[in-house]
C-alpha cells in the first residue's frame, strides 16, 4: 500500500491495519457504497481527526482517503476524558448486521429490542380492551412489534446525536473544521504541524506543541467565524517557517 496521507502523523504500518479492519467491516457487512463508509479517527496531541473514503481498500492503494473532520481541542485542555470522548463522538460505527436493507448500530439495537416489546404489550393489551379477539390481538402484537422497534431504533439515535452534537459543539473546549469545505491554508497549516509532531523531538518539546495546540485553535476559530481566509494563510505561514527552522536544527544534530 502507499504512505500515509500526508495530514496524518500515523506511522505506516497503523494506518495500513487501521483501513484493514475497516475492510474487513465492509465485507462482512456487504455493505453498498454510500450505506455507511469506513472511517478511522485518528488522535492527535491537539485533538482528533475522522479518516472517510471509499472502500479501504482504494484508499490504501491510491492514498485518496480524505481527512473529513478535524476536532481541535482549547490550548491547555488536558482533560483525557474529554479527549476521549471527542474521539468516540467522531467515529462513525459500523451497523452490526442488517434488517430489511436498513443496518442497525449498536445504539439502536437495545432500544429497538424494548421499544418492539413495549410497544407489542401495549397493542395487546389496547386490542384486548377494545374486544378485537384473538385476531385483532395478532394484529396488534406485529404492529405494536413493528413499530415500537422503529421507534426505539429512531429513539437511540437520537439520543447518539444528542450526546455527540453535546460534545463537537462545545465551542468553548473544541472546535471542529470540516475539511472538505476547509480551504488550502488548513491544509497546509495541518500538513506543517504533522511534520512537528512527526520529529523524533516533537514530543519533548513543549513550546512547541504549545504553538501547535494555539494555530490550530485560532485558524478554526477564524474559519468558523469568518469567509475572510487571510488569518489562517497568516498561521500557515508562520507554522511552516516554524517546521522548516526545526528540520533545520534536526537535520544538524
Amino acid at each position: 500500500m502507499s504512505r500515509p496521507h500526508p495530514l496524518s502523523a500515523m506511522k505506516e504500518w497503523e494506518w495500513s491495519q487501521a483501513w484493514e479492519q475497516q475492510q474487513e467491516i465492509v465485507d462482512r457487512l456487504k455493505a453498498k457504497r454510500g450505506s455507511w463508509l469506513p472511517n478511522v479517527v485518528e488522535k492527535r496531541p491537539w485533538g482528533a481527526v475522522r479518516w472517510t473514503s471509499g472502500r479501504p481498500s482504494h484508499a490504501a492503494t491510491s492514498g485518496q482517503a480524505v481527512p473529513e473532520t478535524f476536532a481541535v481541542l482549547r490550548p491547555g485542555v488536558n482533560d483525557q476524558p474529554l479527549r476521549d470522548r471527542v474521539a468516540e463522538a467522531l467515529s462513525q460505527p459500523a451497523p452490526m448486521f442488517q434488517v430489511v436493507g436498513v443496518g442497525l448500530r449498536r445504539h439502536q439495537l437495545v432500544p429497538a429490542i424494548a421499544g418492539a416489546a413495549i410497544g407489542a404489550v401495549l397493542l395487546i393489551v389496547l386490542a384486548l380492551v377494545l374486544g378485537l379477539g384473538v385476531i385483532g390481538a395478532i394484529v396488534g402484537f406485529l404492529v405494536g412489534l413493528g413499530g415500537g422497534a422503529a421507534g426505539g431504533a429512531a429513539l437511540g439515535q437520537y439520543l447518539f446525536d444528542r450526546e455527540r452534537d453535546a460534545v463537537l459543539k462545545e465551542g468553548e473546549r473544541v472546535r471542529v473544521v470540516t475539511g472538505r469545505y476547509a480551504p488550502t491554508s488548513w491544509s497546509r497549516l495541518v500538513d506543517a504541524t504533522t511534520g512537528l509532531e512527526t520529529a523524533a523531538s516533537a514530543g519533548t518539546d513543549g513550546q512547541t506543541s504549545s504553538a501547535v495546540q494555539t494555530a490550530l485553535w485560532e485558524a478554526a476559530g477564524l474559519l468558523l467565524r469568518s469567509s475572510d481566509h487571510t488569518g489562517v494563510e497568516v498561521l500557515a505561514d508562520g507554522m511552516e517557517r516554524l517546521a522548516q527552522a526545526h528540520r533545520g536544527i534536526s537535520g544538524g544534530r
